[in-house]
């Protein structure tokens, strides 16, 4: 391609296939490279994530919140992202947690179980797991704490803890990591009324209602297996004029269907959501960096 100095928009012609790329690639030579968006600006429009108001959850390896903006909010306690949208004049917020499915894997594969095992034994134990809890900084930590030495923990163990009750306590530790992210997104100035789910790791129904118990709001599901892939390929629509502008894609996107409602508060696990969010404080440590 023609390397350029200059931004463009993501949906902009950015270039073209040289002779030398398009032999390396098999492709067209000339044919138009359009600029393009980063992975959760792509996968925003390819949801069809284009109102503002509108709240998306992706889990897999780390976890992302985000909800596009008419204007540029900044979070004044810096605990949110801000990028802007891979459409005109707009932008998004951004929760990122780095330890969702990580997290779940690493204990899963600890304990030895498959991922079926995973929800059979972790939702055979009460909610609240009996006074255990799991700290899923396994990584350091974006969204709450922007912690780089934030470690993991399980704390309140005891003799009447199983294997069961530390699978479960890994679930419901991840869902609290959201729950922090996504009041952390809406104290930057906007109320969801529902969320929408993507990503490998909102498929099996318990894991979902134990989702939409901490997080107090009706989850909604897309069937948009590579909403980042997508977005992309409708970008380079509208660079070369098959669609008009990315409003003109909104009639493409999947309608969201209803995956799972909060149920009556369970006072267990509102204990256990209180515990999660008092530990961090209280174990952390801040390392100062040595050269």
């Amino acid at each position: 391609m023609i390397g350029c100095q200059k931004l463009f928009p993501s949906s902009a012609i950015a270039g073209y296939l040289t002779a030398s790329a398009s032999e390396h690639l098999g492709l067209k030579v000339g044919l138009r490279a359009i600029a393009g968006a980063a992975d959760t600006a792509a996968a925003a429009l390819g949801n069809g994530l284009l109102e503002p108001g509108l709240v998306q959850l992706t889990i897999g390896t780390g976890a992302q919140i985000i909800t596009p903006r008419s204007q540029p909010i900044l979070d004044p306690h810096g605990r949110t992202h801000l990028y802007r949208a891979a459409v005109p004049n707009q932008w998004y917020t951004l929760a990122a947690m780095q330890n969702a499915g990580l997290a779940l894997e690493w204990v899963r594969g600890i304990l030895g179980l498959s991922w079926e095992q995973v929800y059979t034994k972790a939702f055979s134990v009460p909610p609240g797991c009996e006074g255990l809890t799991f700290l899923p900084y396994l990584t350091g930590e974006r969204t709450l704490h922007l912690d780089p030495y934030a470690r993991g923990a399980w704390v309140g163990l005891g003799l009447h803890h199983t294997q069961a009750h530390l699978m479960r306590s890994a679930l419901e530790g991840v869902a609290f990591s959201l729950r922090q992210g996504f009041e952390a997104l809406e104290a930057t100035g906007f109320k969801a009324t529902e969320l929408r789910l993507a990503g490998g790791g909102t498929v099996e129904m318990p894991w979902k209602q134990l989702l939409t118990d901490v997080l107090r709001i009706p989850l909604y599901a897309t069937t948009v297996a590579a909403a980042s892939a997508r977005g992309a390929a409708l970008l380079a629509g509208i660079g070369i004029g098959v669609y008009a502008d990315a409003n003109d894609t909104s009639e493409l996107a999947v309608t969201p269907t209803l995956a799972a409602t909060p149920q009556s508060i369970d006072s267990a696990l509102e204990e256990a959501w209180m515990r999660y969010q008092s530990l961090y404080p209280r174990l952390s440590k801040k390392l100062e960096y040595k050269k």
